[in-house]
């Protein structure tokens, strides 16, 4: 019996399936929450995501002077980068005293998931990665307790696969070591410490240098095509320097940078260079913000890839080969680019056995393994008197040429 309708003539179909090509997403978008009171109203709505780039001018202008812009925007641009940014304007807090009006706006960030206000916008982003900041709003410890604007954004970062730059209080390492301890794991965050100089034309001020930061993450990425690698040991572009001294001496362990390096803290060491890769988190395997955002990026990518061409496709050996070897390219092409040291793809027998396979279920194992950065570079220096064998040598060579000679 035949499968098909009778026809008369030559007709082509489709047979079989191909690997397809895995494409990541950019993870380099800056998610900002911004505090603009002079903001347009109608570029620019409250609780509202809006997308625009760093150096977009009229967009730039549409926002305003005062709260946080340049905190983020001419923080951004000082690294020489132009930078998408995702961005969530927030009311500025009401009340009779600059601590109340603080609180007030703190409370307008955390917003509300009932109705998607606050930094709870984000949720409806469509992009994954990318990096949270917040300057100004993210360094107090209110009521003794965690900033309740980083408390916030943990759960909307974790399922955005996004990092979190924060700023801990700038007046000492002791304020920035207590801050550091609300975040006892938490693989997603990055601080910094302390706050830094900016001159203009009003002279110099002190701002968070989130924004900075953020802006530093960025430029590597489009230096190496990818957040493999770490944002550090990169110069800070526009600021005079930290908001106090960090003391710094290379080869010596005993420092401030040493001291808060030790704490998962980033800082500026001499020559206004960041200094600092690691996280907060409890797993060592998780210590380095560079691994972290790569294995985000890795795992996003393969997790989009096959659900438009695989997915609801019936289970057959040419579909199960095709996606193997679409793995196997992609993760040849990430170890080629220097993103991961290895990858493997492999089929589980005992993983997929028919009952599973049955109810619709296909099974593939994969492994993956960034580069940590090198952070300790350690030389083992020792004597070796044999070296004077040399001389020796030498001097008995000399002497015979001299006879010789004679």
């Amino acid at each position: 019996m035949p499968t098909t309708v009778p026809f008369h003539g030559t007709r082509v179909f489709r047979a079989g399936e191909e690997p397809r090509p895995i494409s990541a997403s950019d993870w380099s978008t800056v998610r900002a929450v911004v505090v603009a009171p002079a903001a347009d109203e109608a570029k620019f709505p409250i609780d509202t995501r809006i997308t625009m780039f760093s150096n977009d001018t009229e967009m730039r202008a549409a926002l305003g002077v005062g709260g946080n812009v340049a905190e983020v925007f001419d923080a951004i641009e000082d690294q020489g980068v132009v930078a998408e940014v995702e961005l969530v304007r927030v009311a500025e807090g009401a009340g009779q005293t600059e601590a109340e009006k603080l609180e007030g706006t703190i409370a307008n960030i955390v917003g509300s998931g009932a109705d998607n206000s606050g930094v709870h916008a984000f949720k409806t982003s469509p992009t994954s990665g990318g990096i949270f900041i917040c300057p100004g709003y993210d360094s107090q410890r209110l009521a003794d307790a965690k900033n309740p604007v980083a408390a916030e954004l943990d759960g909307i970062a974790r399922r955005l696969r996004a990092i979190k730059v924060f700023n801990t209080p700038a007046a000492s390492k002791e304020a920035a070591e207590e801050y550091a301890s609300d975040f006892a794991d938490d693989p997603r965050a990055y601080l910094f410490h302390p706050a830094v100089k900016i001159f203009t034309s009003s002279g110099t001020v002190v701002q968070p240098a989130s924004g900075r930061v953020a802006g530093l993450f960025v430029r590597r990425d489009k230096e190496v095509g990818g957040p493999h690698e770490s944002p550090s040991n990169q110069t800070m572009g526009g600021i005079t320097g930290p908001s106090r001294p960090i003391s710094y001496f290379t080869g010596e362990p005993d420092s401030e940078a040493q001291y808060l390096n030790n704490l998962h803290i980033a800082t500026l060491r001499a020559g206004n260079i960041l200094w600092g890769n690691e996280t907060c988190a409890a797993d060592p395997l998780q210590r380095f913000i560079n691994v972290v955002r790569t294995e985000d990026y890795i795992d996003d990518a393969v997790i989009k890839a096959f659900d438009k061409w695989a997915l609801d496709k019936n289970l057959s050996v040419p579909l199960g080969v095709a996606i193997m070897q679409s793995l196997d390219q992609f993760g040849d092409e990430a170890v080629a680019k220097g993103m991961l040291l290895g990858f493997r793809a492999w089929f589980e027998v005992d993983l997929n056995t028919d009952l599973s396979m049955a109810s619709g279920v296909l099974r593939i194992e994969y492994d993956r393994e960034p580069a940590a950065p090198l952070q300790d570079l350690q030389f083992g220096a020792r004597r070796n008197v044999a070296y004077y064998a040399v001389v020796r040598d030498g001097i008995l060579t000399a002497l015979d040429r001299q006879y010789i000679a004679a």
